[in-house]
């Protein structure tokens, strides 16, 4: 199914209240001139890795995925750097300071089977400090890089291309 773009919704002009014209994830108001075309949300997220190569996941605790594995990671906000983003998503789902190491990627995916498109970068990183699971964390465990749970019991599909994409590495 071909994703729908938030702005398919929109009608009117936000600026003048005039009809708008829409094309290809954007829209177009002849009357002003406003052009507004649809990004996904970027997401800044990590492959924790201990001393002996083990991965940290995330079962997530609510909506979308509840109860499936993640990688730890979220939202970058506005005027924020994708690495000050990670360290501060980590810090707030983990409590620790990390180390960011090696790109992995970055892969297209949506919040959801209905939410927001998204882009979502990947880093390899070590924890600095014992993990501590947030509110948004059902459960943190170690996993064996060979012994990783399959694809369907994961949360999102860019997280099992990210750790693919690691994997090849």
């Amino acid at each position: 199914m071909p994703a729908v773009s938030d702005l398919a919704s929109w009608r009117a002009c936000p600026r003048c209240g005039e009809t708008l014209e829409h094309e290809n994830g954007s829209v177009r108001c002849a009357a002003c001139g406003l052009s507004v075309y649809a990004n996904p949300a970027p997401t800044a997220s990590a492959i924790v890795l201990d001393d002996r190569g083990r991965v940290l996941l995330a079962r997530r605790a609510a909506e979308p995925g509840q109860g499936r594995w993640d990688l730890l990671g979220g939202f970058i906000d506005e005027d924020e750097a994708p690495l000050a983003a990670l360290r501060r998503e980590l810090d707030e789902e983990i409590g620790t300071e990390i180390e960011p190491g090696e790109f992995v990627g970055g892969f297209a995916d949506r919040y959801g089977d209905d939410g927001p498109p998204t882009v979502n970068f990947y880093w390899t990183a070590r924890v600095r400090g014992e993990p501590q699971r947030s509110d948004e964390i059902a459960e943190l465990r170690w996993f064996e890089p060979d012994d990783l749970p399959p694809p369907a019991e994961f949360a999102f599909a860019n997280t099992v291309e990210a750790l693919r994409a690691w994997r090849k590495k």
